[in-house]
């Protein structure tokens, strides 16, 4: 089948041959006398549970038929009501005749199909679209319209916002099953679909019959093309999937088994890697709308497959749900927040029925809170469904939510109080702003009148010492007026039930509930203890700053973190520079590159710096913008140099290291000359920018794009850095070449590789991606990383005299095996009395 729930996949060639092989021979073709005389048929060999009725007429006026199976010697008080209907009957012909062989079964002396009929209300309409079934193959009824999807020849026929057919006179079958939907106000509306003659041409029809063999890969719960229609809870889908699978027949789970997200308008430009489907309105979300009945369909091939899965789904209404204490069909949530609900009231199935769809159609209106934060041994949920009620509790300010519910509900608001002031929330947190609150207006909705329920959920199986209060008045255990508890889902259910006659008295109902805890569920991870010892955890949660967010500019960016290491004597430091391309990432970076416990105690001082991003120089129009992120490099790096005396720093044993921009960032200042401004007011900017050594990690060496394309020809990196924004990098590269010229000054001021001179501390670079050995002029996997950049580099420096270690993945060198490593080595404080090998200007 081609057209799976309302989705026409795109046209192919078919070819079909006169006489299909004897493999595959005809199937019958079920006809309107068969089906109308079975139906007959089966009214009058089971009149005890089945009724047959017609709810319209259709094309050529022909009956839209409803089959109604029950056992009438129970009640319908306490039933549930499952609607099954077939609403793309005629071409898609394995729906209508499963709808058939379920009905059969569920008239059957089985023992499943009795307790169906003892606890539950069955609606079948098989053919929904009789000229579609038995004379035409096509989707649409005779005026165009299609009874599945609603799409008329002009459009939708349905007025979603309304929730009425617009032209009822061109609709007849959507207007039979809204009937029936109407009158029944189903719990669950089943749909189903299947293979058939609809994606065969005119001219291919023939004798109209499929033939043995012919199938569809079978789909449960949703449509291919809206994944809007399917049961809310994935539980129920897995329900009818498993039943299906017990009896031989698996079923594809779309998006799931595609492993594709949904899209919505932010997501269009990724639509290729999205799930196909949209989020539409079918006939089969009526019920939905207007009564909170859960819809589901099913893609048949087989009818015994259908009737698996059907049986799977009546199990879940004749019985109790994984969270409920009831028998029935989880559908009785109709608002939420945060893990709390509202819920529908009633001893009895109809009488659930009934609160459920008044609540469900006023819970816009309503508004949920909580209080906040939410504490072990405390829950509480506030509902106000009037505009007085809104007032009362529109403030987060708890004393003045006091003095609100005191005016409101009078002397029981003092126990509220208390339940109040004994926790150690902060605010009643609402889904609604209060500003909004305070606006509300008295509606025509007047008070609840058929009941409501909360459920709240403690976090424990079996959570003692309940007490509950509504409204500041406490509430005894009892399944009409009071709350009900029991363990289910892992927590501990409480169900709040409100009758009609209490709930008609008030616009606010403010549920407390403390308990105690089953076991007590420890918060706060520690490391274990022999690592809190070590790293004195204890008192520092893992190696915190000494300072944090220092700040050595005016910029809410210009921020530094310092941790000083213990020592008698001033201690060397490494500045570290984080990477991210001078446009992500932040100082706390350095945890993923450096040890900085081990860094401490080798006796090194660290200082990891924040600089302003290249958007910050755009939006400013800082030209080139690489100049503040590097310009802010150099800053921190001087501000830290003044503080050498308060943080007892040695001036001149300071390490810059860095990944990816910070790499190239920390070769820079490495490289560059002092950038010291003696005769400045300025006391930072006389201090020295001159370094002991620089570690990077993966830096780019060069900003200029032709040299970057000499040495890597799939290089794409520093465009952005010149103030091409706006693009991709990829994008950004060819104009940034093609005006290279143009920046060259610029470019020579910011690439590290221009200022190589045999004054130079030593430099370790390491290329962790590298995935083979460095040859300028080859492509690299990954060009912005690349180990290319650095040998060009190594070969500039060390031809001057300068000391350069290069390491990459696989290079079988001997030597410091990676930043952290060269960095103690170079940087730990030489034992006392002996003097460092190296000095740099302080």
């Amino acid at each position: 089948m081609l057209a799976m729930g309302g989705a026409i996949l795109a046209a192919v060639p078919v070819v079909v041959a006169q006489e299909p092989p004897t493999a595959y021979p005809p199937m019958h073709r079920l006809t309107q006398a068969e089906y109308d005389g079975t139906l007959r048929l089966w009214r009058q060999k089971f009149p005890q549970w089945l009724t047959l009725h017609s709810r319209g007429l259709s094309g050529q006026n022909m009956p839209v038929y409803l089959v109604k199976v029950t056992d009438p010697t129970v009640a319908d008080t306490d039933k549930q009501v499952c609607l099954v209907t077939a609403l793309h009957s005629g071409p898609e012909r394995s729906g209508t005749t499963a709808a058939m062989a379920f009905t059969e079964w569920l008239l059957s002396d089985a023992p499943e199909a009795a307790e169906t009929r003892r606890r539950q209300i069955v609606l079948i309409m098989p053919v929904v679209n009789p000229l579609a079934m038995f004379h035409t193959d096509r989707f649409r009824n005779e005026h165009g319209v299609d009874p599945y999807t609603g799409l008329g020849r002009s459009g939708k026929v349905w007025d979603v916002k309304a929730l009425a057919v617009l032209k009822p006179e061109e609709a007849p079958e959507l207007v039979a099953v809204v009937s029936v939907i109407d009158e029944y106000k189903p719990d669950v509306h089943v749909d189903l679909h299947g293979t058939g003659m609809q994606e065969y041409a005119p001219e291919q029809l023939g004798a109209r019959r499929m033939y043995h063999g012919q199938i569809m890969f079978e789909v449960t719960g949703s449509a291919y093309s809206n994944f809007a229609l399917r049961p809310w809870d994935w539980r129920v889908t897995e329900a009818m999937i498993a039943a299906g699978r017990e009896a031989g027949f698996p079923s594809d789970r779309f998006e799931a088994d595609a492993q594709r997200i949904f899209g919505g308008p932010e997501l269009a430009p990724l639509s290729k890697k999205l799930w196909s489907g949209s989020a539409m309105f079918y006939t089969a979300h009526y019920g939905y709308a207007k009564y909170h009945t859960m819809a589901s369909a099913l893609e048949v091939a087989w009818e015994q497959s259908a009737i698996a899965r059907l049986r799977g789904l009546l199990r879940i209404g004749n019985g109790v749900w994984a969270d409920e204490r009831v028998a029935g069909y989880p559908v009785n949530r109709v608002k939420s927040f945060v893990g709390t609900f509202v819920t529908a009231y009633g001893p009895s199935a109809a009488e659930r029925r009934r609160s459920r769809i008044e609540l469900w159609n006023r819970q816009g209106d309503f508004t949920l809170g909580i209080l906040y934060p939410q504490t072990v041994a405390r829950a509480a949920v506030v509902c106000a469904t009037s505009a007085a009620a809104k007032r009362a509790i529109a403030t987060a300010d708890l004393p003045t939510l006091n003095r609100n519910l005191r005016g409101f509900l009078g002397a029981p608001a003092a126990n509220i109080e208390r339940f109040i002031g004994a926790g150690p929330e902060i605010k009643l947190g609402l889904e609604t702003p209060p500003a909004a609150l305070l606006l509300a207006k008295d509606d025509a909705g007047g008070l609840i009148e058929h009941g409501i329920g909360f459920r709240l959920r403690l976090p424990y199986r079996h959570a003692t010492h309940l007490d509950l209060q509504l409204n500041g008045e406490p509430l005894a255990e009892s399944a009409t007026n009071g709350y009900e508890s029991w363990s289910a889902d892992g927590f501990t259910q409480v169900q709040v039930n409100v009758p009609p006659e209490r709930a008609r008295q008030t616009g606010l109902f403010f549920v407390t509930c403390s308990y105690q805890p089953d076991r007590a569920h420890a918060t706060g991870w520690l490391p274990p203890p022999e690592v809190q010892q070590r790293l004195a955890t204890a008192k520092a949660e893992a190696t915190p700053p000494t300072f944090t967010d220092v700040p050595y500019g005016p910029h809410f960016r210009q921020t530094i973190d310092f941790w000083r290491a213990r020592s008698n004597r001033p201690t060397p430091l490494v500045y570290y520079i984080h990477g991210g391309g001078w446009a992500a990432d932040d100082k706390s970076e350095i945890h993923r590159h450096l040890d900085v416990r081990a860094l401490l105690d080798a006796g090194i001082s660290v200082a990891a710096v924040n600089y302003r991003f290249l958007q910050d120089a755009n939006a400013a129009r800082i030209t080139p913008p690489v100049e503040w992120p590097l310009g802010d490099a150099r800053r921190g790096l001087q501000f830290v140099r003044s503080k050498a005396r308060e943080w007892n720093l040695d001036p001149t044993r300071v390490a810059a290291s860095g990944v990816s921009a910070g790499g190239c960032a920390s070769l820079w200042l490495g490289l560059h000359d002092d950038m010291a401004e003696p005769q400045s007011a300025d006391p930072i900017a006389r201090e020295s920018t001159r370094l002991y050594c620089v570690a990077a990690k993966a830096p780019v060496t060069s900003l200029d794009p032709k040299q970057l394309r000499e040495w890597i020809p799939n290089s794409i990196f520093s465009a952005h850095a010149f103030g091409f924004a706006g693009m991709s990098r990829a994008e950004s590269f060819a104009p940034f070449l093609a005006a290279r010229d143009s920046y060259l000054p610029q470019i020579r001021r910011f690439s590290p590789i221009e200022f190589a001179s045999s004054d130079d501390p030593p430099i370790f670079m390491d290329f962790p991606t590298q995935d083979k050995p460095p040859v300028p002029g080859e492509a690299q996997t990954d060009p912005n990383h690349s180990a290319v950049s650095g040998l060009m580099l190594q070969r500039k420096l060390e031809a001057v005299g300068v000391k350069v270690e290069l390491r990459y993945r696989g290079d079988s060198k001997s030597g410091h095996a990676n930043i952290q490593e060269f960095l103690i080595d170079l940087l730990r404080p030489a034992p006392t009395g002996s003097q460092p090998q190296r000095k740099v200007a302080p």
